[in-house]
């Protein structure tokens, strides 16, 4: 059998890893950008209550 971290997708624990890192990369500029898109998917499926 061969080695896990031989093969071209990776192993589960570099892929836990990329998971868990992928937002450090991401600029401040993205993070707000995605932090403000789920606010609006929230308001649209109900999870935050509308504005009045």
């Amino acid at each position: 059998m061969a080695d896990e971290k031989s093969t071209d997708w990776g192993s589960w624990a570099a892929n836990d890893q990329q998971k868990l890192t992928t937002g450090l990369r991401a600029t401040p500029a993205e993070r707000l950008a995605w932090l403000e898109e789920m606010i609006a998917e929230a308001y649209r499926s109900g999870a935050l209550p509308r504005k009045r």
